[in-house]
């Protein structure tokens, strides 16, 4: 895929891992959407776009629910005139609690239904929308992590990453949408997290440029 000709919308805008590749592809000259809950760090990030490009566009979305993200799609369709052709799933994994806390349990449903949700909600309405139009779209789940002091949510986070990837390129396939997956790897404790986020936005976009990457993850 072109990157200066794409669409591309950029979710979890706000937090570190969604905001640079949303400045790193507005870079390339796509035309970029960045997409998260209302806070300061998305309009921060939206305007560090605007200052490459005047092709940024940014939305604050309420919810994960059917409703808002077609609200989402509705604003992409009059400001662009035209639907994403990429769609970064951006996730920020989060720590989970220890097997022996007293809160654990709930604790730990919350946080691995929240992640569930926000990557499954935009692939599927997105994917949709792709299939409708017979686009040749690409779908690219990324995840990073806040604190890279505590990982215990990793784990987690990668399995899901990694069967969302692969069931989805199954399913999608026939309908020529690509899906691909970003994933730190962590198994050295001195690791230089600034070099892998590098290497996290180069392996996004080498997916999004490569016509014959689908249903793999790509570990930085």
């Amino acid at each position: 895929m072109d990157i200066k000709n794409a669409v591309i919308l950029v979710t979890s805008a706000s937090s570190q891992i969604g905001s640079t590749l949303a400045y790193h592809f507005a870079s390339l000259g796509a035309t970029v959407i960045l997409c998260d809950k209302r806070t300061q760090q998305l309009t921060q990030a939206y305007q560090q776009c605007r200052e490459i490009s005047d092709q940024v566009f940014q939305f604050a979305i309420d919810d994960h629910s059917l409703d808002s993200i077609q609200d989402l799609f509705t604003f992409i369709d009059q400001q662009v005139q035209r639907s994403p052709d990429v769609l970064i799933n951006a996730l920020t994994a989060e720590a989970m609690p220890h097997i022996f806390d007293q809160s654990a349990s709930d604790l730990f449903t919350q946080r691995l239904s929240l992640m569930a949700t926000t990557l499954f909600s935009f692939g599927q309405a997105t994917a949709e929308r792709m299939r409708q139009e017979k686009k040749n779209g690409v779908i690219v789940n990324v995840i990073a992590h806040a604190d890279y002091q505590d990982l215990s949510g990793f784990d987690n986070a990668t399995s899901m990453v990694a069967g969302f990837t692969q069931s989805w390129a199954k399913q999608l396939t026939p309908f020529n949408i690509r899906v691909g997956g970003v994933v730190p790897a962590v198994e050295h404790d001195d690791s230089h997290w600034a070099e892998i986020q590098d290497e996290l936005i180069r392996n996004a976009e080498y997916i999004v440029s490569n016509d014959y990457f689908s249903g793999r993850v790509m570990a930085a």
